[in-house]
């Protein structure tokens, strides 16, 4: 599920506290598989935030839940509107601008809704940049809206194909379809990494690859010693293996997120901070020094001792 807010001027710490509480809320619900938060792109005020569940029936049970209407009471006084959310039942694609059009349902003329759209999808293959498209029906019971995602590889060339002749001569042939409505989406898929707060820029390939690196290196060698000790005779292929799978979860699910909540200062720098960049990189730099120190003691003194 996809929604996008926009907020009221200066409400974005308390919306921050309100979402951290959805958040858990919606954790201890049956299917949940996580939540993305992150400033809609070119925007200052809007937010799309992903709740992903396993299926339809576990959303259902989110979206009709008290615990989730009494958080929505709570939270009328953020949003300068009433926010906008779409439904996605599908396996996604992290793509670099996407974004999500609205069709109110059109009863008795699928068929023909369904030809427009082939001829719109048809004629945005034709425009540099595109990267795909994605039709998703009605959700009975959820969602009645038909809901169309079409990404581009970079905002230039995802504003070529919003203002060109060619989609406005479609729109002007799908009149009887014109009642829908558009919303950027960010990062829809998520990642290890946030997709940009408010006032800064995704994270540089350097900090990320360097923040990566902060949470690799002392996932990789526990576990290397921890299959080691536990079982000295493993063959190397099978260990690999075992370590590689280990490694993968614990960076997805536990360490990553603890490295970037930490260095959130460093990757998404706020306007007007100075000297973030080296500070960042002197942290990650001494965590890694100590870590490689700690280790060194323990695989070369500490193993050595009678």
């Amino acid at each position: 599920m996809v929604i996008t807010q926009r907020l009221r001027p200066g409400r974005e710490p308390a919306f921050r506290r309100w979402q951290d509480e959805v958040d858990t809320a919606a954790a201890s619900f049956a299917g949940f598989l996580g939540t993305d938060v992150a400033r809609s792109p070119g925007t200052e005020s809007e937010w799309t935030v992903v709740y992903r569940f396993d299926g339809a029936d576990n959303l259902k049970l989110w979206l009709d839940s008290e615990t989730r209407r009494a958080l929505v009471v709570r939270a009328g006084e953020f949003f300068e509107e009433s926010p906008s959310q779409y439904v996605l039942i599908d396996e996604g694609r992290d793509e670099a601008v996407t974004v999500a059009v609205s069709h109110p349902p059109v009863p008795g003329r699928e068929a023909e809704f369904l030809a427009w759209q082939q001829r719109v999808i048809e004629a945005e293959k034709a425009f540099p940049g595109f990267r795909g498209s994605e039709l998703h029906r009605p959700v009975p019971g959820i969602q009645e809206d038909w809901i169309v995602l079409f990404t581009f590889d970079s905002s230039e060339n995802l504003e070529r194909w919003l203002s060109s002749s060619e989609r406005a001569a479609l729109l002007a042939e799908g009149r009887e379809f014109r009642g829908f409505t558009v919303k950027r989406i960010a990062n829809p898929y998520g990642s290890w990494f946030p997709a940009g707060g408010p006032g800064a820029a995704p994270a540089a390939s350097w900090k990320a690859a360097l923040s990566v690196l902060v949470g690799l290196y002392p996932t990789v060698v526990i576990l290397t010693v921890a299959i080691a000790e536990t079982w000295p005779g493993a063959p190397l292929w099978l260990s690999l293996l075992i370590g590689n799978i280990a490694s993968v979860c614990l960076l997805t699910w536990v360490v990553m997120p603890v490295v970037t909540r930490v260095l959130h200062f460093w990757l998404e720098p706020e306007d007007g901070e100075r000297g973030t960049d080296a500070r960042g990189a002197a942290i990650s730099v001494g965590v890694l020094t100590v870590f490689a120190v700690a280790f060194w003691l323990v695989t070369t003194v500490l193993w050595t001792l009678p």
